[in-house]
């Protein structure tokens, strides 16, 4: 009897249950994407189904945009699948036009926060002087005027870069595909629809807007669906809600309402008025550094969702290429 040695070519089975074992692990990833978009989702919105718009609200809406963009990386950098991901590099470019825009609006409400800094500036060097105290009111006066040219003629660039976005949602490849081209263009969907929910909101909030720029709403197929609903009608009641103030942002309400009880003590002529407008001062300062703070945070927001955007198409980018050499290595 012969021992021989059996030769160990590769099963057919050994290939399919690789690719088995492959197809499971992908759809685990995409699993666990649903569902960290779910708990971000929650946090979003409070028990009572309500939201209130201030610029801390929009920061955390702004981090949720940005996590879920780098959480989306690992799902749509398959080299197999250039088709989809060129689609989600194309999509991305008008993300970082919006973080742009915004970036350029929140210079603008910074600029106009130095008119309430001079005019602060004036009350707490001499409050007696009369001049001073003219030159003051001017100051306030122009920052009311020029954020109604801000509200109403700066921001509409937003508006239309957003309403784009959402067109391109309609856009994602469709037709017969495979099980894993399938998850990455759902991924594909998913991102779009909170990137283009978020940007709405904040271009909303920062153009004083009574309704979304864009309405969109996601499919029954998502884990997460009932919660981005929820929110996104949470957004649309506050937008419209009867006796809602001037402005969206909580902020800008503060400050406009510090700022007319403050030139109200002013043009009130009669009685003693120095500890009244003190006073006044004193909280249109509170609300003023309160109104910096907010647009740092905002700041911050925009520049994370931006670094992160374009860290994914570098990743995704890198991805494709090594792919792309192993292919035609082989």
């Amino acid at each position: 009897m012969f021992l021989t040695e059996k030769p160990n070519y590769p099963s057919f089975f050994d290939s399919f249950n690789k690719e088995k074992k492959k197809k499971k692990e992908f759809d685990l990833i995409s699993q666990s994407f649903d569902e960290s978009i779910l708990r971000r989702l929650n946090t979003l919105c409070n028990s009572h189904s309500s939201v209130t718009i201030n610029f801390s609200w929009l920061s955390s809406a702004l981090a949720f945009l940005s996590f879920t963009h780098n959480q989306a990386i690992t799902l749509l950098s398959n080299p197999n699948l250039t088709d989809s991901s060129n689609f989600y590099l194309d999509d991305s470019v008008k993300l970082l036009d919006i973080c742009n825009s915004i970036a350029s609006e929140i210079e603008r409400l910074r600029h106009r926060r130095l008119l309430l800094k001079f005019a602060l500036h004036l009350f707490n060097n001499n409050s007696e002087d009369a001049e001073k105290l003219r030159r003051a009111r001017a100051s306030l006066t122009d920052w009311d005027n020029n954020l109604k040219g801000y509200r109403y003629d700066s921001s509409k660039n937003l508006e239309h870069l957003v309403i784009d976005l959402a067109f391109m949602l309609k856009e994602v490849p469709r037709g017969k595909i495979s099980s894993d081209e399938r998850i990455v263009r759902r991924t594909i969907h998913s991102v779009g629809l909170v990137t283009v929910f978020v940007a709405g909101v904040v271009v909303a909030a920062l153009r004083g807007s009574t309704e979304l720029g864009v309405a969109v709403r996601a499919p029954s197929e998502f884990l997460w669906v009932d919660s981005f609903n929820l929110l996104n009608s949470a957004i649309s009641a506050e937008l419209t809600r009867p006796g809602k103030k001037r402005h969206l942002l909580e902020e800008l309400d503060d400050v406009e309402a510090r700022l007319r009880e403050v030139i109200g003590v002013m043009d009130d002529a009669g009685g003693e008025k120095g500890g009244s407008l003190n006073g006044a001062v004193k909280e249109l300062e509170r609300v003023t550094e309160t109104l910096g703070e907010g647009l740092e945070r905002l700041s911050n927001g925009v520049n994370e969702v931006f670094n992160t955007v374009m860290s994914s198409r570098k990743e995704m980018v890198e991805r494709m290429r090594v792919g792309q050499q192993k292919q035609q290595t082989k």
